[in-house]
C-alpha cells in the first residue's frame, strides 16, 4: 500500500533541527532506506512530503520514531490508492 507522509517542523524543533544537520540527515536516511517513491522538501515553510510504497505502517516503523524524535511531533500518515487500484479496494469491500 502506498501511504504519503507529511513531515512538518516547527518553529522550536527547527532551530534544533538547524543547530544539529547530523540528526536531520538520520530522518532523511531513514526515509531512504524504504525506497520512498518521491520525497519532496517544501520551500516555503520547514516540512518534507514523503511516499511510500510498503506493506503496512508496521515497515515505516523506524523511519516515523526518527522522525518523531527529531520533530518532536508525529508526522501524518495517510495510505493511499491510484484511481487503477481503487476500483480493486471497492471489490473487496463488496461493493461495485
Amino acid at each position: 500500500m502506498k501511504y504519503i507522509v507529511q513531515i512538518e517542523i516547527d518553529p522550536v524543533a527547527g532551530l534544533e533541527v538547524e543547530a544539529n544537520a547530523q540528526s536531520l540527515m538520520a530522518m532523511v536516511g531513514a526515509w531512504q532506506a524504504l525506497k520512498p517513491l518521491g520525497m519532496y522538501p517544501h520551500i516555503d515553510r520547514r516540512a518534507i512530503t514523503v511516499i511510500v510504497d510498503v506493506a503496512n505502517e508496521d515497515a515505516m516503523f523506524e523511519a516515523l520514531h526518527t522522525t518523531w524524535g527529531l520533530t518532536k511531533s508525529y508526522p501524518r500518515v495517510s495510505p493511499v490508492v491510484s484511481a487503477e487500484e481503487f476500483p480493486r479496494l471497492l471489490q473487496r469491500a463488496g461493493i461495485g
